[in-house]
């Protein structure tokens, strides 16, 4: 799915004295299949321009253009369908759900989708642990995952209604080096599957391992 944004503005508590511009005329065309990071200090509107991305966010002036449709045109509904069919999220703190298993956790988004085939998903989920290399841990609690193993968990729940795009914010920021690097591989070969994958990080190492860096600074984009 082709990603187009054009001139985007984005400002928090307008006409109040605590206002903040995040974004200040962004303008960025993320082609399908592609992996981009998008680099940028603390407060340079990094997460706001992800949240826009990942359809959370219509609240701006400027347009966001998904696969060619404004997605302003879109009522809630089919937001929510996009979000959860079309993206897949991960966090830098995981965002999975304590006391509950590594299976139960990665099923969460076709379960909020509505009926499903389970036999069909459980087979799916399955494969993409195995791919993952956690499917060893499919019956383990959260909490008892180091944090490697919790953000391919993350991942799997991202990929298991087959989104076309991947929104990472700070992927590998609670990770150590060696792990960091196993989580950029796997989304190298995600993105080589025909994945496009975006990933917010501040951190250089992981941005170089993307096909393309873009920066952010004073509400605006830049490439680099």
């Amino acid at each position: 799915m082709s990603i187009i944004v054009k001139n985007i503005h984005k400002t928090y508590n307008a006409g109040k004295g605590s206002e903040v511009k995040a974004l200040n005329g962004i303008d960025l065309e993320i082609r399908d299949g592609e992996m981009l990071a998008i680099m940028g200090k603390s407060g340079s509107g990094k997460s706001t321009l992800l949240k826009i991305l990942g359809c959370a966010d219509t609240d701006f002036d400027g347009d966001y253009l998904l696969n060619g449709i404004n997605i302003k045109t879109l009522s809630p509904n089919q937001l929510a369908k996009i979000r959860n069919k079309e993206i897949g999220i991960v966090l830098q703190n995981f965002g999975l759900i304590p006391n509950m298993s590594v299976f139960d956790n990665v099923r969460v988004p076709v379960c909020l989708g509505g009926k499903y085939d389970k036999k069909a998903t459980d087979e799916r989920i399955m494969e993409l642990l195995k791919s993952l290399q956690i499917e060893d841990k499919r019956d383990t609690d959260i909490s008892e995952l180091s944090g490697g193993q919790q953000q391919r968990t993350a991942i799997v729940r991202a990929l298991v209604n087959q989104p076309k795009i991947i929104l990472a914010d700070e992927p590998t920021g609670a990770l150590d080096k060696a792990t960091a690097s196993d989580i950029m591989d796997v989304f190298q070969n995600l993105n080589q599957e025909g994945i496009t994958v975006i990933v917010v990080t501040h951190d250089e190492e992981t941005a170089r391992k993307c096909g393309r860096i873009v920066i952010l600074e004073d509400g605006r984009c830049e490439n680099l």
